[in-house]
């Protein structure tokens, strides 16, 4: 042993080269104090090593790693952003598919007059004794008239100036106009409102056949005076 070390001594690297193959060395043995920096090349290495430097482990890419706009949506696994992810105002119109907002994503008070298309809403939308007198007048309230007493086949007509509740400038004289008398009114007398010009509110009252308990014509029926609630709809 001696004596092939002192010929490999004097014949140098290359006379090495000819005797030193993988079967002369111990397994093993050989460190990385052995080995010349950057010496090696991926043709010395086997393809599982090869492999275990290439991938990335788990959890080693942060931040600073992430180039500016690296990530995109193709980066993105299902369900992987969430509310804390997404800035405030980031999520517009543009961003929601068709459909995606149905009442469960709405807040309370959410959808008011201004994000409601003109005929968006009928009548299957609106619950039944949902609306008010507010919702279909433009011009309503109440007016006092005591009418003289009616004979038999009369009718009387009360002008009166309504004052509006609310919009105190809306006019009644081009509305349909409905009128109803408070309880206690005669059942022989109708009662029924018409635009007048100027906006006078015009009611005519008129008293139909006898009363089955007294059927003297010339008895004459006198009500009180009376509070008409009226509601002029716009044409």
């Amino acid at each position: 042993m001696a004596l092939l070390a002192l010929f490999i001594a004097l014949g140098g690297p290359a006379t090495a080269a000819r005797l030193i193959d993988g079967r002369s060395i111990r397994k093993s043995s050989i460190t990385s104090a052995q080995i010349r920096n950057r010496s090696l090349g991926t043709q010395d290495l086997s393809r599982t090593a090869v492999k275990t430097l290439q991938a990335t482990r788990a959890g080693s890419v942060g931040t600073r790693q992430l180039a500016a706009k690296a990530v995109d949506a193709t980066k993105l696994a299902d369900n992987a952003v969430g509310p804390l992810a997404i800035a405030p105002g980031a999520v517009d119109g543009s961003k929601l598919g068709d459909g995606a907002v149905g009442p469960v994503q709405l807040g309370a008070s959410a959808v008011t007059s201004s994000k409601i298309a003109d005929g968006a809403v009928g009548s299957a939308a609106i619950a039944d004794g949902g609306l008010q007198v507010t919702d279909l007048a433009d011009v309503y309230g109440s007016v006092v008239v005591d009418f003289a007493p009616f004979k038999i086949n009369e009718c009387q007509k009360a002008e009166v100036t309504p004052t509006p509740v609310g919009n105190l400038a809306a006019q009644i004289n081009d509305d349909i106009v409905i009128v109803t008398p408070q309880p206690g009114w005669s059942d022989l007398i109708t009662v029924s409102g018409n635009p007048g010009a100027n906006n006078v509110l015009r009611l005519i009252a008129c008293r139909v056949g006898v009363d089955p308990a007294n059927v003297d014509p010339a008895n004459e029926v006198d009500p009180p005076a009376t509070r008409f609630t009226y509601m002029g709809i716009d044409t």
